[in-house]
């Protein structure tokens, strides 16, 4: 059965895409507390980390105003674009602490693929720095994205901004421990 309109809007919503960001971060967090695994076996971890922040900047983006069809276009699958164009949105520049780890997995997120990322030894997949660097940026967003569902979707019952808001970093929470209380 073929999508309306408004299914459309509401799938690619900065909403939804905070939600698909959050589950990979957490499924690809899952992955490796669950396995300890080389990287040299499986790299399905960063790919996914790696999606999940991609989703958090899409959402980012679309709080924002971007199209889907302008996300895909100027971004493709492209991190280091995203991460750019992101922070010339007004994101906050990621903290330092992550930002190599995000540069590798950039390397690998190229506009049309996902390329393995080469490792010199038997390192064990550790997506925990890319997970945090997405809650992160997941946290930050939370604002931009609960205003908007309020503005375009909210109904009578639903909350308000302020409870949305609240409502999105406690999921956050759930997963780690990296939100900063905001002043």
């Amino acid at each position: 059965m073929p999508s309306t309109n408004d299914d459309e809007a509401k799938r690619t919503s900065p909403l939804a895409l905070w939600r698909y960001a959050h589950d990979y971060l957490r499924a690809a967090q899952s992955l490796c507390r669950q396995h300890r695994i080389a990287c040299t076996e499986s790299q399905a971890p960063y790919l996914v980390a790696a999606e999940g922040l991609q989703f958090a900047l899409e959402a980012h983006q679309r709080a924002k105003g971007a199209t889907m069809a302008e996300l895909h276009s100027e971004i493709g699958h492209s991190l280091t674009k995203a991460l750019a164009r992101g922070e010339a949105q007004g994101l906050p520049p990621i903290p330092t602490r992550w930002r190599a780890d995000i540069a590798a997995i950039a390397a690998c997120c190229q506009d049309h693929q996902f390329v393995y990322l080469v490792t010199p030894d038997e390192r064990v997949l550790d997506v925990e720095p890319l997970v945090e660097a997405g809650v992160w940026i997941l946290d930050r967003i939370a604002p931009d994205v609960a205003a908007h569902y309020v503005l375009h979707f909210a109904g009578d019952t639903s909350p308000s901004t302020e409870e949305f808001v609240h409502r999105l970093r406690a999921d956050l929470r759930a997963t780690i421990d990296v939100v900063q209380p905001r002043a």
